[in-house]
């Protein structure tokens, strides 16, 4: 009777490390698929990013341009260059 029991619990212990390695491999195979995907999503952001932030260094360009400034003082602030006898050069102390 004792070697129907340990022959039993053999059994089980090999039946239970079959599961437990089965078990084990599809974890990592679901963990390594949300990876990938995961690593998909991630690179199709940078691209996004990469994308706006070239968008918006053109823009930063297009608004601190000095013709952009000069024709935006001229309509919006009513300024004009000034004649030469308005303008003073000042010197560096020695």
């Amino acid at each position: 009777m004792a070697a129907k029991k340990s022959g039993t619990v053999r059994v089980f212990l090999v039946m239970g490390a079959v599961t437990a390695i089965t078990l084990f491999f599809v974890w990592t195979r679901l963990q390594n698929i949300r990876l990938r995907r995961e690593s998909v999503r991630l690179k199709e952001r940078e691209q996004e990013v990469t994308l706006e932030s070239n968008r918006l260094k053109v823009e930063w360009a297009r608004l601190t341009s000095p013709k952009r400034l000069e024709e935006l003082g001229v309509q919006k602030y009513n300024l004009k260059r000034p004649s030469p006898e308005q303008v003073i050069i000042a010197r560096e102390p020695k």
